[in-house]
């Protein structure tokens, strides 16, 4: 089972197209409440520009409440700072938004 965190409508809907495509079970949230509460997930993916809600602060409490579940970010290519920040804070991995979705079959199988 995998968990999206993201509270773009765009991004979401790509997320539902792709799952349901793919027949992948999926839940999206607006922030990391169904991470912590639940260890359930294969693997999160997390949106770093979230636009209610510190990414960065998710992400190192999932990590802590759940440390074997990977977590993927995603943000603009000219991020890097974000980007490195995020890497600290435990993401496994962090892609530009369009190889987030180029790679978006993969990262849901």
């Amino acid at each position: 089972m995998m968990l999206a965190i993201v509270d773009d409508l765009l991004f979401r809907g790509k997320l539902e197209a792709a799952a349901a495509k793919l027949g992948v079970p999926l839940t999206i949230a607006a922030d990391a409440g169904p991470a912590l509460r639940n260890g359930q997930w294969n693997r999160v993916l997390i949106d770093l520009n979230l636009s209610r809600g510190d990414a960065l602060a998710m992400i190192r409490d999932l990590r802590q409440a759940h440390p074997g579940i990977p977590v993927i970010g995603y943000c603009s290519h000219i991020q890097q700072e974000l980007r490195q920040r995020a890497l600290e804070a435990g993401c496994a991995h962090v892609l530009p938004r369009s190889a987030f979705v180029q790679q978006l079959p993969e990262l849901l199988r």
